[in-house]
């Protein structure tokens, strides 16, 4: 399968509340690389299926910088003392990265021949929507290669390859080093920022049903209705009701 990489996707307006509502997968059952994915065609249509990773981070990232406004919160554990150190992702310098090169192709020398690999892109990772796993490594670099014959690629081989796509797509991989508050051992924590950015969709989305619930359920209005307002007016809306200050509640209270 050939694929074209798009590596600059033109920028879509930020999505409103009813976007997110509507557009954002509730099933959580299904890995957040997928659902953003499904995310990104929704918003940039099916030119998302194009972008390799790195493009998908910058984008993700900046949708969500856009929709809350304050960094992305993440956290691992230490392996050797087991203590839980919180960081911040470092959006900016991920936005700063250079992207991909259309028609990137990473060159691999194996058995003394020289094998053309293109960059991944979305549609070659889905369903997944993320870097792809130990066991399917090799099925991706078969789907990948541009030679007529693959030979043998032992696991040193595809470690080399994911290097090399790594240096066409540096923002498809993101690593953040720090010291682990505990015992000050020196951690490369992986960070994957569908992970992060469904988390935090996955709140948003709560936060903005309880208030259609809260609201429809005094008012009657509709969820398109109650979406569409201005966020700090749908919360006070929300807050009336709860003081028991709406208008639907007093009538209820003179009956």
């Amino acid at each position: 399968m050939s694929l074209a990489v798009n590596p600059s996707p033109d920028p879509a307006p930020v999505p409103s509340a009813q976007d997110v509502v509507r557009l954002w997968p509730l099933s959580r059952r299904r890995p957040a690389g997928e659902r953003v994915v499904s995310l990104l065609v929704a918003l940039d249509g099916p030119a998302a299926l194009r972008y390799p990773l790195g493009s998908r981070n910058q984008r993700l990232l900046a949708v969500h910088q856009a929709l809350f406004r304050r960094p992305i919160e993440a956290q691992v554990t230490c392996p050797s003392c087991g203590s839980d150190n919180e960081f911040a992702l470092p959006v900016q310098a991920v936005a700063e990265l250079p992207q991909a090169e259309a028609d990137a192709v990473a060159h691999l020398w194996v058995e003394g021949v020289e094998l053309p690999f293109r960059l991944p892109v979305l549609a070659d990772l889905t369903p997944a929507g993320g870097s792809p796993s130990a066991d399917s490594l090799h099925a991706l670099a078969c789907d990948t290669c541009l030679a007529p014959r693959i030979p043998h690629l032992d696991p040193d081989d595809l470690d080399r390859l994911a290097d090399a796509w790594d240096a066409l797509d540096p923002a498809g991989s993101l690593r953040v080093d720090l010291s682990c508050a505990g015992c000050g051992r020196e951690i490369a924590a992986d960070a994957d920022p569908a992970d992060f950015v469904a988390r935090d969709l996955d709140l948003l989305v709560d936060e903005l049903m309880r208030e259609v619930d809260v609201i429809a359920g005094s008012y009657g209005w509709s969820e398109e209705a109650i979406l569409v307002m201005p966020a700090p007016r749908r919360r006070r809306y929300v807050e009336l009701i709860v003081e028991g200050r709406s208008p639907a509640r007093r009538a209820a209270a003179v009956r």
